[in-house]
């Protein structure tokens, strides 16, 4: 990480715009996302959070004086006006940025320009125009539109997907990460940006004097600038003492030079050293990723992956948009680009209106077809193909496969080469292999030689299967597109014969045991399932092999769902899915987990899911998080999935991304999520379903559809609602509305409508046994009107959940109190209670909120039905835990109580016991504690728990124990044994484990008549607050 200070020009803007942010801006606001942007430390945001927030001054003033010394150096300003953006300040963020463009423009227009620096630019223009206007086969030319599009990745979580045009990305004044899969146009946009900078075309790039468009391929040692320079230069273009001058240029003028890196995740030469500690790499790319050289210049990189890996066996992985100011993914074309590619390319052909007519009917009745085009790379085949009559490909596969035949035949037929049918097998075979050898080397560019001897002739390079690279001066050739290579290199593993050693091994290498180590051979794996067709058997037990080795090396959850998205993608890129779903769903673990860390999935791997959902024969339990969908048909297909599937009993999925309105804003069906949900409330099958949500921002109509699941559903017995909410509009949001900037709150309206929809779902649903719901439900004003009612009056339920976030106000506040007791004061069936919360009330608790507590006491004694209640705080007042000792004493039927928060007290601890031995039924039999133990108190527990005569099970789990406690609650037990004797059926079974104060590790076991006891404890870690040092104790 970079730990120079930020520039004096960033400091400077900070300083001269002080005044305005302090007028304007709450630090609380954006404190999470410096924190989240590492902006801040722990330790800084732990300073201006301790300035009480009415001195929001103070507050603002403590985080400017920290954003200069920022541990992330100069790139703290940019997120610091990344921050404001989102947090609704972007007037503040305009302000800084402007100020900025003003210091550049004077920076950009002063000095004189070296000699050097000419000759350099004129060459550079000179090598781009000439290069890049050349026609090579499938070159950026042929499927270039007038403009691309990209999605903002590094947003906020509750920021929707949204598209940027290439215009409106600022090239020149930040360091951009652009990502995108194989085909969609990564290289096509850094060749099309240095031919229109060098044409003089570009008016983005109207102040770049230089531009180095560059592949970090064949960059492993020295100097970058040197790289540069060999790569896009002429040999000895430069002398030393020229090269030391223009780099001295470029430092005092960075922002009048640009570098556009292509493929940096293929970076070669990075060592397990450079990983570890990349603070002190010598690799130039990383020393240039990391801000370590010419660190002010803006830049472009492009990347498949978001990791630079080692090149090893167990490869290492830095995260690339870790040192990038914004990290985009390029988008594919949409439907409409799609036509508009198709009429461009059949306009000047003879019968061209027709064929583009026809091709495109021939897409829309294609679903899969209809994906594949949004990839321009296969857009461009597939128009090829169908220009010269080749049949309708259906998978990838097909496309590729078939245009490299297309070019073979050809080759062939033209009686200018003398080469037969059985020479040009012979040929692609050997091609084939000089693929997979180059994959597996990460070789990436051949001599004219090299290509000779492995092929046996240059018959590849004159049919354009091998080119000539066009990013470096020396004559070297690549293939002409890496997915032209990972077909071929798929070909060469799935053609290596059958049952031997060599082939499960080159199968086995298509799957990947960690997350870095499989990025080279993901596309390989797809094709070589497209190519098997119906015959991936061996494909799938390599699959299984690999993933019990990732099971028995607990590999991290990513390897795992990277690994399972692609074997459902293979699926559906077999061709063959109804069988290809079969052979897989034998091999898939009793779980199938897939997070998709909100990158949204291809819908070739969601219609493979959907198959191998429906061709499960076992029963399973599955997974799905934060999969943001932007394709509804592809979302309908897992919708029926859901209602056909049998064999999934339990199921976890995330829904906010299944919202069109926010996974992909340009798209108006927003039918897919509707369709989903009637999936799963046709379902016959699934027992368990949780259903997590943020639906602040979610779409009125979508949120109306999540409890639809249940509502007439008959199989679902437990339901977990994780939905967040907020309790009502914020305050600035209400200042908005007031003044007319905006016309209503959607987070209050959305949680209306979720608990009006929910409680009009739970009186209609007769299946339901137990519902877990989040806090965040409970505390809303509704919840007491509707949703009490509802739950109150289900004739099935016996058991509620209510279980707070982690974060934020942890309590349900009095609405969900009262909600709560409004249940159990009117329930008939409920049985079981459980509540896990940071606190029942607030720490600035009320008479209100007092008198609230004791209403669902109160209703807790008069439950007649409820047996098992369990309470976890992270904290209690006093007069709360006394309240619940006295509902174990007056309920009627409980038999299990467990009771954990920080500190089991003597005056709480005293009142259990005493109410566990006055308990008017005598129905208890199981009391479970968790806490932070007083001596005396459980010194008293073991007295009750060895002369109660109906408890049957205690469980005591110190955090910690008193060493004294722990004697004193043993002694009581030991002098049980020889004093009174309670009438038992069986011994009592007493277990005390956890932590204990002391040096010691305590183990204890005995059985006796009236108890069994064991214990088994670990010392516990030193209480910073409470420890005293060894010695010490004297004095203190």
């Amino acid at each position: 990480m970079n730990t120079k200070p930020m520039s004096l020009r960033h400091r400077d803007l900070l300083r001269e715009s002080r005044t305005s942010i302090m007028d304007s801006l709450d630090a609380k606001h954006v404190v999470d996302h410096l924190y989240q942007d590492g902006v801040l430390t722990d330790t800084t945001k732990g300073d201006i959070t301790a300035i009480h927030e009415e001195k929001r001054r103070e507050r603002v003033a403590k985080l400017l004086d920290i954003l200069p010394v920022s541990p992330i150096g100069d790139r703290a300003f940019e997120n610091f006006c990344l921050a404001l953006e989102k947090c609704e300040y972007a007037f503040l963020a305009e302000m800084l940025r402007e100020a900025e463009k003003r210091v550049q423009s004077h920076t950009v227009t002063t000095g004189a320009v070296p000699d050097v620096v000419e000759k350099c630019e004129k060459a550079l223009k000179d090598h781009y125009k000439s290069t890049y206007q050349k026609h090579y086969p499938l070159s950026w030319h042929a499927f270039r539109l007038e403009t691309e599009k990209f999605s903002r990745v590094d947003r906020s979580d509750t920021d929707e997907i949204d598209s940027t045009p290439e215009d409106e990305l600022q090239f020149d004044k930040k360091n951009l990460l652009l990502q995108g899969r194989p085909g969609v146009g990564k290289t096509t946009l850094i060749y099309h940006q240095a031919y229109t900078w060098a044409a003089g075309k570009n008016p983005a790039l109207k102040d770049i004097k230089l531009l180095f468009a560059l592949s970090a391929r064949t960059v492993r040692t020295g100097n970058l600038l040197q790289a540069v320079c060999d790569q896009l230069l002429e040999s000895d273009f430069l002398s030393s003492a020229e090269v030391e001058r223009l780099e001295g240029w470029i430092k005092e003028n960075p922002r009048r030079t640009m570098l556009m890196i292509e493929n940096v995740d293929e970076t070669p030469g990075v060592s397990e050293d450079d990983v570890a500690d990349p603070d002190h790499t010598k690799h130039p790319i990383l020393r240039y990723l990391l801000k370590k050289y010419l660190r002010e210049t803006p830049s472009i990189l492009t990347s498949r992956s978001t990791e630079v890996t080692t090149g090893n066996s167990s490869p290492k992985a830095l995260h690339i948009p870790l040192y990038c100011d914004a990290h985009y993914n390029v988008n594919r074309f949409s439907p409409g680009d799609v036509d508009r590619y198709i009429d461009q390319f059949f306009k000047c052909r003879k019968d061209g209106e027709k064929d583009a007519k026809s091709l495109k009917w021939a897409i829309s009745v294609d679903d899969c077809l209809q994906d594949i085009v949004r990839n321009p790379f296969y857009a461009v085949i597939v128009s090829i193909l169908w220009g010269s009559r080749i049949r309708k490909p259906n998978t990838c596969t097909e496309i590729v496969e078939e245009v490299i035949a297309l070019v073979a035949r050809r080759y062939v037929e033209d009686p200018k080469h003398s080469m037969t049918k059985e020479k040009m097998e012979e040929c692609l075979g050997n091609l084939a292999k000089l693929a997979w050898d180059s994959i597996a080397t990460d070789k990436f560019d051949f001599t004219s030689k090299e290509v000779k001897e492995a092929i046996g002739n240059d018959s590849v390079i004159h049919m354009g299967l091998i080119v000539e690279d066009p990013t470096i001066r020396e004559v070297r050739y690549k293939f002409q597109h890496k997915t032209f290579k990972e077909l071929l290199a798929a070909k060469y593993a799935v053609t290596r014969p059958p049952d031997t050693e060599e082939r499960k091994q080159c199968l086995r290498k298509l799957w990947s045991t960690e997350c870095v180590s499989g990025q080279n051979y993901v596309n390989v794996c797809l094709f070589a399932a497209g190519l098997l067709r119906e015959n991936c058997q061996d494909l799938f037990e390599a699959f299984d092999v690999n993933f019990s080795e990732m099971t028995r090396l607990e590999a991290p959850k990513c390897c795992v769902h990277d690994d399972t998205s692609r074997a459902c993608w293979a699926v559906s890129e077999s061709g063959h899915v109804k069988k290809t779903a079969l052979l897989l769903a034998a091999f898939l673990p009793e779980t199938i987990e897939l997070d998709f860390k909100r990158r949204p999935p291809k819908p070739a791997v969601i219609r493979g899911l959907a198959e191998v959902m429906e061709a499960l024969s076992t029963d399973k339990k599955v997974e799905i998080a934060e999969m943001w969908v932007l394709n509804p048909k592809s979302l309908q297909r897992l919708g029926r999935a859901m209602k056909c599937t049998r064999r999934v009993k339990y199921l976890k999925v995330n829904v906010t991304g299944l919202d069109m309105t926010l996974s992909n804003p340009m798209e108006e069906d927003n039918s897919g999520i509707i369709h989903f949900h009637q999936g799963l409330a046709e379902n016959q099958s699934i027992l368990h379903l949780t259903i997590e949500a943020n639906i602040d921002r979610m779409d009125e109509f979508a949120v109306k559809t999540i409890p639809q699941a249940i509502q007439e559903n008959k199989s679902i017995r437990d339901l977990h609602l994780q939905v967040y909410c907020a309790k009502s509009c914020p305050h600035r949001c209400s200042n908005k509305i007031s003044k007319g900037f905006k016309t209503h709150c959607s987070r209050e309206r959305n949680a209306e409508v979720f608990i009006d929809s929910l409680s009009a779902a739970l009186r209609l649903n007769s299946t339901l046994q137990s519902l877990y719901l989040s806090g965040y439900i409970l505390r809303h004003k509704k919840a007491l009107e509707l949703l009490a009612p509802a739950i109150a009056g289900h004739q099935r339920l016996r058991a509620i959940h209510v279980k707070g976030f982690s974060g934020g106000r942890g309590h349900i506040q009095d609405p969900g109190i009262e909600a709560l007791a409004y249940v159990m004061k009117n329930t008939k069936t409920l049985t079981s209670l459980s509540i896990q919360l940071n606190g029942l009330t607030s720490v600035d608790a009320t008479t209100e909120s007092a008198n609230c507590a004791i209403k669902l006491c109160e209703a807790l004694k008069k439950c007649r039905t409820l047996e098992r209640l369990e309470l976890v705080f992270t904290w209690m007042f006093a007069r709360e835990k006394l309240l619940f000792a006295e509902v174990i004493s007056a309920s009627q039927n409980i038999k299990e109580v467990i009771l954990v928060w920080r500190n089991m007290n003597k005056s709480f601890l005293f009142a259990l016991c005493k109410a566990i031995e006055e308990q008017c039924s005598g129905s208890l039999r199981k009391v479970e504690l968790a806490g932070r133990f007083n001596a005396e108190g459980l010194g008293e527990l073991g007295r009750i728990v060895s002369t109660s005569e109906t408890l049957q099970d205690v469980e005591l789990h110190g955090k910690p124990f008193c060493r004294e406690g722990f004697q004193a609650f043993v002694d009581k037990v030991n002098e049980s044994q020889t004093g009174f004797t309670p009438c038992r059926a069986k011994p009592i079974k007493v277990t005390m484990n956890g932590t204990v104060e002391g040096r010691l590790t305590e183990t204890l076991a005995f059985q006796s008549v009236q108890v069994n006891l064991s214990a088994h404890l670990q010392p516990a870690e030193p209480d910073p607050l409470m420890y005293i040092p060894v010695g010490l104790e004297g004095l203190l």
